[in-house]
């Protein structure tokens, strides 16, 4: 493995640190975009793996009050979807009934 490969590694290990329950391949992607394309953040559909248990259809009613995005459930996970931000996503995942967040992310329309 070269150098520049232990690098990265340890750059993806420490940025799953800081957002432990977020997937660290869809931060890199919503910083990327944010940076490519800083004028609109990136459209992102968020799938947010809940404990077992949790009341989601009170999750969905919060998430769509508090940020006005449309929501979908299934099982134990709510898919959100909307233009989001770096900033957004941690602020949504300290949810303590959040067990992951994973999804994806591609530039907005303008």
């Amino acid at each position: 493995m070269s150098e520049v490969e232990i690098h990265y590694n340890d750059f993806l290990s420490s940025l799953g640190q800081l957002i432990a329950n977020v997937d660290v391949n869809l931060m890199m992607k919503i910083m990327y975009l944010e940076r490519k394309l800083p004028d609109v953040d990136p459209k992102v559909e968020l799938h947010i793996d809940y404990k077992s248990g949790v009341d989601l259809m009170k999750k969905q009613e919060q998430m769509r009050g508090k940020y006005g995005f449309p929501t979908q459930t299934s099982d134990h996970e709510l898919t959100v979807v909307g233009r989001m931000n770096i900033d957004l996503i941690e602020e949504i995942s300290k949810d303590q009934d959040i067990e992951h967040v994973s999804g994806n992310a591609t530039p907005a329309s303008y």
